[in-house]
């Protein structure tokens, strides 16, 4: 039993001494590629093109939506306030029925 286990460490020991050589071989190789491919490239140098300011402010379209949107319904129900101006998203059956139920919660009853 002991000639069994001592052949097995050997070959165990032998195996991870072969690997250890190989991976550092291997990283050798790797770092003459990558000193080799830094000579050959040259630096770029890269120039920022000249910075231009628009005398008029730029006018941001979502904001005048907004602003306008919050108008009509100023005009429509009186003073509201506006939560979220998002695009609605396909929701499950399930989770609109229980907002649904949540909101009708809210009110009182008579």
């Amino acid at each position: 039993m002991s000639d069994v286990l001592s052949t097995v460490l050997a070959q165990a020991a032998f195996a991870y001494i072969l690997m250890a050589i190989i991976a550092a071989l291997c990283a050798v190789i790797i770092r003459v590629i990558v000193m080799a491919l830094a000579r050959v490239q040259q630096p770029t140098i890269v120039v920022a093109p000249p910075l231009t300011v628009s005398a008029k402010p730029a006018v941001d379209e979502s904001a005048m939506t907004a602003a306008v949107i919050a108008a009509a319904v100023h005009a429509f129900m009186g003073a509201h306030r506006i939560i979220s101006l998002t695009e609605s998203t396909d929701q499950s059956t399930w989770a609109h029925e229980a907002r649904a139920r949540h909101h009708t919660s809210h009110t009182p009853h008579r």
